[in-house]
């Protein structure tokens, strides 16, 4: 497993330079119980003979400090294909709040970013002042260190701990309210129930799983943990990881958000293939582009606004047209463009946090991927059975559909 994993990850080459393929990462630590610990602890104390300069013992220990940070950090860049985000701005470590939290300094980033690109051993781009929102530099590793670090990436892990529910881009008056919620709320007790369970386990980009709203605690909802956002398409990295060392399947929920819009509003079960259904009365052979065209109907506040959101992705209007029409020849009573796909993410989170729970009673771990739950191959036919359980006790007993993928060996 491991062999496939390493192998898909150097395939995957240097990502691209944009903002989805950004992380800034706080300091991460190697599992208590990985047999890399002295390995990763030679590999840090070999860069900081070669970096020390005349700093004294206790300089050495920051610097220590800041290499097993950037290492394990570029270690998690080359897993998740994204660019490690580094402040190369003096003036930033006395005012960014993150980097004051996790104790950064620029005297040992600095001589730490001028080694590696020096040696050949990261691809830097230096950060930009742009007006009202700088660009800061940003770090990828060469083939050489990645063969020195891709071993760690499925040891390393960030502490667990809250706040386990947040707000994104949050109105007025509502983050305030979230952190004031006693800990006996049911949903903050939920997420401190599970990642309290999930502490003493192991998996991959591991780290606190948040329940995370969008505007308000009825918009979004959704569970939120970077394990969710490794590579799986291009290359298939999150489904060759492992779980507490076995390997792992994922579960989910086939066609969910169209499922629960029509049973929550028409009480209907939607069949076995409602995509290719859908395909069938419109005409057109693309099962993706009439799941685009669903996912963007039902997040859209207006037709207009869903045709000029697939325009940009090459719908023209006989095709958004058509697909409408198979839709509505199919699901008569699916509701489309009103807005309810942020909605949507409310139910699906609370669908998954009870399967969650369900799992914590049975002793398996349990990892959200948006509409599916990762777990040991060896639980995959509890998942389906609790995942098809707990979805029809939210929706008043429709049922749906679920579907197992398993690694390619």
């Amino acid at each position: 497993m491991q062999i496939i994993l390493k192998q898909q990850l150097l395939s995957l080459g240097t990502p691209e330079d944009n903002y989805q393929n950004h992380i800034f990462l706080p300091p991460l630590q190697l599992h208590k119980h990985s047999k890399l610990h002295t390995k990763l602890s030679l590999l840090i104390e070999k860069y900081v003979q070669e970096t020390r300069g005349q700093r004294g013992a206790k300089q050495l220990e920051t610097l220590k400090y800041h290499w097993q940070w950037v290492l394990l950090g570029l270690s998690r860049s080359l897993l998740t294909n994204s660019w490690l985000l580094v402040s190369l701005d003096r003036n930033a470590y006395s005012s960014d709040i993150w980097l004051q939290r996790y104790d950064i300094k620029y005297a040992s980033v600095k001589p730490i970013v001028d080694y590696l690109e020096a040696q050949g051993l990261a691809q830097v781009l230096k950060g930009k002042k742009y007006k009202g929102q700088p660009l800061r530099t940003r770090l990828f590793p060469t083939e050489t260190l990645s063969s020195q670090i891709w071993e760690y990436v499925l040891d390393q892990e960030q502490p667990i701990e809250g706040p386990y529910l947040t707000l994104n881009e949050h109105d007025e008056g509502w983050q305030e309210t979230l952190f004031k919620l006693d800990e006996d709320h049911p949903d903050l007790a939920d997420m401190i129930a599970i990642n309290e369970f999930l502490k003493p386990h192991r998996w991959a980009c591991k780290a606190p799983v948040r329940l995370v709203y969008k505007h308000t605690p009825f918009q979004g909802g959704r569970l939120i943990t970077p394990f969710q956002s490794l590579p799986d398409r291009r290359a298939r990295i999150r489904i060759n990881t492992q779980i507490d060392g076995q390997p792992i399947c994922e579960v989910d929920y086939n066609a969910n958000h169209l499922r629960l819009n029509l049973a929550l509003f028409a009480k209907e079960y939607a069949g076995e293939t409602p995509y290719e259904d859908i395909c069938i009365e419109s005409g057109v052979a693309s099962r993706d582009m009439v799941k685009k065209f669903i996912t963007v109907a039902m997040g859209a506040s207006s037709e207009m606004a869903a045709r000029n959101s697939l325009a940009r992705e090459r719908f023209n209007g006989d095709l958004f047209s058509r697909i409408h029409s198979g839709v509505r020849k199919r699901y008569p009573k699916l509701q489309l463009f009103k807005g309810w796909g942020i909605f949507a993410q409310n139910l699906e989170g609370q669908i998954l946090k009870d399967v969650m729970l369900e799992g914590i009673k049975e002793d398996i771990v349990c990892l959200p991927v948006h509409d599916a739950v990762a777990v040991q191959q060896q639980h995959q036919d509890w998942a389906k059975e609790v995942m098809l359980e707990t979805w029809q006790e939210h929706l008043g007993g429709v049922g749906t559909k679920v579907k197992v993928d398993l690694p390619k060996i």
